[in-house]
């Protein structure tokens, strides 16, 4: 049997280039979304965004689960190369058959007439169905190769920024706005291709067994599709009750969160590789060392990100989409509350659950929290409109905590994972005042956005390192010692 003992790379090396990655991913949108409401208005970004929540669920078909399956088993054996290998062979395969069934049900869904002013927008989308299962992303992500990851993604970005700025000039270009999208993940898809002769030997053949994998990547999918309806469904029924500006507003206060969230997820992510080799491979010490550092410094940093937007949420909306989307400003303000609960749910559901093969318990808090979503905009929507969805999507989530912080202390002591929240919580609401001070005293609205940002992030940070905050302080080492080793090297 072949066996390779890969070795292990830094957490913190990890954290830092998915940062970086997720970073730009941050900035690209600040970066393009004020230009493209600007040219588009808020009719065009609702039509972008309604046709791409539409073929999301296609994508979350064909996605079957299998990519979050993948980094959990994969990460147990990805020492021993030739079971690896034919794993990969396994989940490929079984990932390109759920392809093919996603793109005929999406055939026989373009012939319904009440799409027909959406049929070119849903064609573009739809070319990032097959892109995403050829890229394979979950076999970079159980290697750990994050600095691979990282530049592909920020050419890429690059290279939809020029793209931008060249092809979308008019109301009229929104076809080209949602292009741009599938230019980059097709690109990725050929490049990871390329690279992924660095760790799947393709000529090599095996007895292949798909049976084995299909009942646990069912139950992931389950949760998928849970997890998609109270992620997207609060879009799509706005746009179907309220229309394409209702929709467009809306998702001027969803980006701001986006951007957000999407960064905090970054120590989920990161870690759940190697969560899921530690107790693949028995080193519960390591592991429940790993959890408690890595969910209070998650805390540390979402805390005070959401109610850091609580703060400025009508700032950011003027500045990054302009006047026409100020009415998501309170919409943006509830949806900053979920940026918390929704951080600790990743967590409690990737590197609790899911590690321990508790994949029926996270489909069951997941359904209940789609339920409570289908339930609740139904009855918000039309009669609060945007806030209607926001405070949907907000209470969804509070009820898959609850049900996930239920299952999670089976196998875990909860306790211990929010030992540092009330000082982060107390710190975090001095925010409000530093907002107060700077309204009467900075004028210019970036200047008070900037000015409230930066004072509130040196005083938080600033007082965890003068209590010596136990988390901050480690990571803070293992940056400095890292980075003078580097230069030393070089």
């Amino acid at each position: 049997m072949e066996k390779n003992k890969t070795k292990q790379k830094s957490i913190t090396v990890n954290l830092i280039a998915n940062g970086i990655k997720t970073l730009m991913s941050v900035l690209f949108p600040l970066i393009t979304f004020p230009y493209a409401s600007r040219v588009l208005g808020a009719s065009g970004i609702g039509k972008v965004n309604y046709a791409n929540s539409i073929i999301s669920y296609f994508s979350l078909f064909a996605a079957l689960g299998i990519s979050t399956y993948a980094v959990r088993e994969g990460a147990r054996i990805r020492d021993n190369q030739d079971k690896f290998n034919k794993f990969s062979k396994e989940m490929l395969r079984i990932n390109l058959c759920t392809t093919f069934a996603a793109y005929v049900a999406f055939a026989v869904f373009l012939c319904f007439p009440v799409l027909r002013g959406y049929k070119p927008l849903l064609i573009i989308f739809s070319a990032g169905i097959i892109f995403a299962t050829i890229g394979m992303e979950w076999l970079f992500i159980i290697n750990e190769e994050y600095a691979y990851i990282t530049k592909r993604a920020v050419l890429f970005q690059l290279v939809s920024l020029v793209l931008l700025f060249l092809l979308v000039r008019s109301k009229e270009d929104y076809c080209w706005y949602a292009a741009l999208t599938v230019i980059s993940s097709g690109g990725s898809a050929i490049l990871n291709l390329w690279h992924s002769r660095k760790f799947i030997d393709w000529k090599k053949k095996y007895d292949y067994e798909y049976r084995r994998h299909l009942r646990p990547i069912l139950l992931i999918f389950g949760t998928s599709v849970a997890s998609s309806i109270y992620m997207t469904m609060d879009t799509t029924m706005l746009g179907a009750m309220k229309g394409d500006t209702a929709t467009g507003i809306y998702t001027a206060a969803v980006k701001i969160n986006l951007v957000v969230s999407t960064l905090i997820g970054t120590v989920s992510s990161t870690i759940l590789p190697r969560v899921s080799y530690y107790i693949g491979n028995g080193l519960k010490k390591e592991y429940e060392q790993l959890m408690k550092t890595s969910v209070n410094m998650l805390l540390m940093i979402a805390i005070p990100a959401s109610i850091g937007m609580m703060c400025t949420s009508d700032i950011l909306i003027l500045l990054f989409s302009g006047a026409e989307f100020i009415g998501g400003s309170l919409a943006a303000k509830i949806l900053s509350a979920k940026v918390v609960v929704a951080a600790i749910n990743r967590i409690l559901a990737y590197q609790v659950c899911t590690p321990y093969k508790k994949d029926k318990e996270v489909l069951v808090s997941t359904i209940l929290g789609a339920v409570f979503n289908l339930i609740a905009n139904a009855v918000l929507i039309p009669l609060f409109g945007v806030n209607g969805a926001a405070i949907a999507t907000l209470g969804s989530e509070v009820v898959v905590f609850i049900v996930l912080s239920w299952y999670s202390r089976q196998v875990f002591e909860m306790k211990s994972l929010y030992s540092c929240l009330p000082i982060y919580l107390v710190l975090s609401a001095g925010f409000f005042a530093v907002r107060a001070a700077v309204d009467h005293l900075v004028i210019g609205t970036l200047f008070r956005l900037t000015a409230t940002v930066g004072i509130s992030a040196l005083g938080y940070f600033g007082i965890l390192l003068l209590m010596k905050d136990p988390y901050l302080c480690t990571f803070m080492k293992g940056f400095i010692e890292r980075f003078k080793r580097k230069i030393k090297r070089g």
